[in-house]
């Protein structure tokens, strides 16, 4: 998840300089990149996953390869369902069609961010073989977090905010709250009776 940030920490800093060619360009490359990158360490991660069966492990590793290209291939498909959702709903006559695509992007952005970040905490537990409910626990908190980085970026864009602003202070926050994510599952799993799921085979002994 640090990783998938680097482009906008990095990046952003260039807005300020007023570099905005030189930005476009390098940050299509940079995110390209980081894509490949996070999938190859995040994958290598749940790979050596200790006191876990290697089943789970696969789950875990399969769930967040499709989080990760859902991840990447949203910000290019964008224009393209916001194009499609203004123009059937354009037919109904009572819509303006700037502001019902800024709304829509808006509306899925802040879904985005809660299901990539509840696929990866998931993908997280599977690896690690914890219980259903933990699973629970992951979306229901990514979905939260989802709401609040959503409003930290308003609320940013109401004080008047500068676009590269919104955007570093809005990851920094999705950082911590990832970070808070994981740490709130390696509590919930430092208990293995509340935690986790009981092994059938002896050849793998039960961890968190």
């Amino acid at each position: 998840m640090v990783i998938g940030s680097l482009p906008e920490l990095v990046m952003m800093p260039m807005m300020f300089d007023g570099v905005v060619h030189e930005f476009f360009t390098l940050y299509s490359a940079l995110t390209v990149v980081v894509a490949i990158l996070q999938i190859v360490l995040g994958i290598g991660a749940l790979l050596v996953v200790k006191a876990s069966p290697m089943r789970m492990r696969l789950f875990g590793m399969g769930l967040f390869l499709a989080v990760s290209i859902y991840a990447f291939a949203l910000p290019h498909l964008m224009p393209i369902i916001v194009n499609r959702v203004v123009g059937s709903l354009n037919g109904f006559g009572s819509f303006g069609g700037f502001e019902l695509a800024m709304t829509i992007q808006s509306i899925i952005w802040t879904f985005h961010g809660g299901l990539v970040l509840a696929g990866t905490l998931i993908a997280w537990n599977l690896a690690r073989n914890r219980v259903w409910w933990t699973h629970l626990v992951a979306a229901g908190y990514a979905l939260l977090m989802g709401l609040v980085i959503a409003f930290v970026e308003w609320a940013l864009n109401l004080l008047g905010s500068s676009f590269a602003t919104s955007v570093m202070l809005t990851q920094l926050v999705s950082l911590g709250l990832t970070l808070a994510g994981f740490m709130l599952l390696h509590l919930l799993g430092a208990r293995p009776d509340w935690s986790v799921r009981p092994l059938a085979s002896a050849r793998f002994p039960a961890g968190y």
